[in-house]
């Protein structure tokens, strides 16, 4: 018999993949705002703001699942109000997508393992804080033996609406510099349909309740990536270095990362579930897709500014 599998989000970029690779296989409800709806008779799709618990109550509750596949969950508040609108005693497994910015870059040094300390000054100040809240709520409310936590690094591919690979694609279409920090950090990757994969295995239980680092184990300098984009577009790149810690600019308007080493140990998830892309090939993927939307992609405001301030000097 087909589990039950409640998936926040699921619309959109990781989610929309999550869906394609699970629907075959389990019983699949999505839950989200319905600002985009998948139209999939395979799909089941409830409509509701996760931070509108009365909404929630009501989109659930004559419903119950055997697993929960949450994309979306940021605050610990977003865990502990869905898990009061689910029937608890029917759930089987969590699998919560968390990210590799939870670890504290002051006390741990890249490659990140899963059981290094937490928390710190992150770059991603806010979100890796209110991650790890999310993380500590699913601990606090179930089973350790219930819990499946990924941690993926920076995700890219087909459908990707946050401007990365698409960025650079852009610049590179277009003939443009591309402004990278001269500290030319190393950091991981993982495929969004690996990602789908290491998910579904998870859902499938063919991997072991746990935390788990997600991503190919290669990892790249900010150098390796734009050079790799720039080959899969057939393209020249016009890079210009910049020092990330000049107080007069913001990096993060300029350059799509942070400019810290973000590599993670990722040896523990390939072990049970075997799904690794290399980087030119996912690229090679994301960049056919890149070419059916590129005419809706523009340059942000703040980047424009940015670079705009950078040539005049």
């Amino acid at each position: 018999m087909k589990q039950s599998v409640l998936i926040m989000g699921g619309s959109y970029f990781i989610g929309k993949h999550v869906v394609e690779h699970l629907k075959h296989d389990v019983h699949i409800t999505v839950l989200n705002r319905g600002n985009k709806p998948l139209n999939d008779p395979l799909v089941k799709e409830r409509i509701a703001d996760r931070n509108d618990q009365k909404a929630l109550h009501e989109a659930l509750k004559d419903a119950t699942f055997d697993t929960v596949v949450d994309i979306s969950a940021f605050t610990h508040t977003h865990v502990d109000t869905l898990l009061d609108a689910l029937d608890e005693t029917a759930l089987k497994r969590y699998v919560l997508i968390s990210t590799s910015a939870v670890y504290n870059i002051d006390k741990a040094t890249a490659p990140f393992k899963e059981d290094d300390p937490l928390g710190g000054d992150s770059p991603f100040k806010t979100y890796a804080a209110n991650k790890i809240k999310a993380e500590n709520a699913l601990f606090n409310r179930l089973n350790a033996e219930q819990l499946v936590i990924l941690r993926p690094p920076l995700v890219y591919g087909e459908d990707n609406y946050v401007l990365r690979e698409r960025l650079i694609f852009k610049l590179l279409e277009t003939d443009q510099p591309i402004y990278v920090p001269k500290t030319n950090n190393h950091v991981s990757f993982v495929y969004v349909n690996d990602l789908a994969l290491h998910i579904k295995d998870s859902v499938l239980n063919t991997v072991d309740p746990g935390i788990y680092n997600t991503g190919e184990r290669q990892t790249y300098s900010f150098f390796d990536w734009v050079d790799t984009c720039a080959k899969v577009a057939g393209k020249s790149h016009h890079i210009r270095w910049f020092d990330p810690k000049n107080p007069d600019i913001k990096a993060i308007d300029l350059f799509p990362f942070f400019a810290y080493d973000l590599t993670l140990d990722a040896e523990k998830i390939h072990k049970v579930s075997h799904h690794e892309t290399p980087l030119k090939k996912g690229l090679e993927n994301a960049y056919q897709d890149y070419q059916t939307i590129k005419d809706t992609i523009v340059l942000p405001e703040k980047m424009l500014n940015a670079r705009h301030n950078m040539n005049k000097k």
